[in-house]
């Protein structure tokens, strides 16, 4: 498990070293405000479409041969960013990448199958934590190697490909297959899959519930994420270093969450309770922000933000691989990052059609406001979940 987590966060610090330069660099290349966010979109429009079936192929060839052709695959779109010399190419560059990102519901299912229900959440938080450790590394970097006046993107993009090689490295000569994926259901567990099929399942009525959770969730989250880098250049005048900082300080945050509460929390009040509070606190955060009012009290928003998705996307990952199969799990976590990459797809397009048609901080009134009734349709899953 440490190993994997090394892994994820090396591909994370990878990810993290681009992302919060991505709408400066579309920009670069012509893009207008409407249009740069897109590049997000692009990357989750493609992982839509394979992360069930890495999530499903997982599940008969094992976690670790999906991550490593999804890492191998992964380090090619960087070297492509990097030697981009057009606005289809950078856009292109991030489809690939998008195809490749199966490695994270591999990652997901090697928990799953290495934890039992009672500790799941925490090694789902753990992993969390990996990703926030991965995303504190990443934008710094990734922020020192852009520079200031005369930004230089491909010198991150060739850093961000340095570090899914190390990650490349790490699986191929340390890391093992799971041997509890290929073991038997205990004596408690029936294999559902013997009678249902694997669509019936994940369309079941708790896995569709959560999965429509998921779903606004991140449309609401990713809107913001691909939205905010230019928020900052809008209203507070800022560059793609200072926006580094910005995600940096997000994934510390995650690091302090998912690190070292999300397994306490969840083994005093349960997953479900958890995922209620991200969602509020995620709501409450995005409607912080537009009165926020300057560099520094941007961070109290921010930290709302980052303490509810650290609390909340452990908690789902959790609650899904619990309602799934014991054989089906690495297609139902496969199936939520595609519930996850179409909500990426329509959350920047419709963050950034909003930003330019009624103004920057839109985007966030409007995801605050659509998480309420949210918490209404997550009410009922606590009874559900609970012993």
């Amino acid at each position: 498990m440490p190993l994997l987590y090394l892994v994820v966060c090396l591909n994370i610090a990878a990810l993290g070293t681009v992302i919060p330069l991505l709408p400066f660099y579309a920009t670069h290349f012509g893009a207008g405000d409407g249009t740069a966010p897109l590049v997000f979109s692009v990357f989750s429009g493609t992982g839509l479409l394979t992360a069930p079936l890495w999530g499903r192929l997982s599940d008969y060839i094992g976690r670790r041969p999906v991550m490593l052709t999804c890492t191998a695959t992964t380090i090619i779109s960087y070297l492509w960013l990097a030697n981009a010399q057009s606005l289809w190419e950078v856009f292109a560059s991030r489809a690939l990448a998008g195809v490749a990102s199966g490695w994270l519901a591999a990652a997901q299912a090697y928990v799953a199958d290495s934890t039992t229900e009672d500790n799941r959440a925490k090694g789902m938080g753990l992993l969390g934590a990996s990703i926030g450790l991965g995303f504190v590394i990443g934008p710094t970097m990734g922020g020192i190697a852009v520079g200031g006046a005369a930004p230089n993107y491909a010198l991150p993009s060739i850093l961000a490909g340095s570090f899914s090689v190390a990650g490349f490295i790490v699986a191929l000569f340390f890391l093992k297959e799971p041997t509890a994926r290929t073991s038997q259901p205990s004596d408690g567990e029936t294999s559902t899959s013997q009678t249902v099929t694997g669509w019936q399942v994940l369309t079941s009525d708790i896995l569709a519930r959560l999965f429509m959770i998921y779903l606004c969730v991140f449309l609401a989250f990713t809107a913001l994420e691909g939205t905010f880098p230019l928020w900052c250049k809008a209203v507070l005048s800022l560059g793609p270093r200072d926006v580094s900082w910005y995600m940096a300080f997000i994934g510390v945050i995650m690091v302090i969450v998912q690190g070292g509460l999300v397994g306490r929390l969840s083994r005093l009040y349960g997953e479900s309770r958890l995922m209620l509070a991200g969602i509020a606190l995620i709501a409450l955060g995005l409607g912080g922000l537009p009165f926020s009012g300057g560099v520094w009290m941007a961070l109290f928003p921010l930290t709302a933000i980052s303490v509810g998705f650290g609390l909340q996307n452990p908690a789902m990952q959790s609650l899904i691989s619990r309602a799934a199969p014991h054989d089906l799990q690495g297609g139902a976590l496969g199936a939520a990052q595609s519930v996850a990459s179409f909500a990426r797809i329509l959350g920047p397009a419709w963050g950034g059609a909003v930003f330019v048609s009624l103004g920057p901080d839109w985007p966030y009134f409007i995801g605050a406001l659509a998480l309420a009734p949210v918490l209404l349709i997550a009410l009922p899953l606590v009874r559900r979940f609970q012993p």
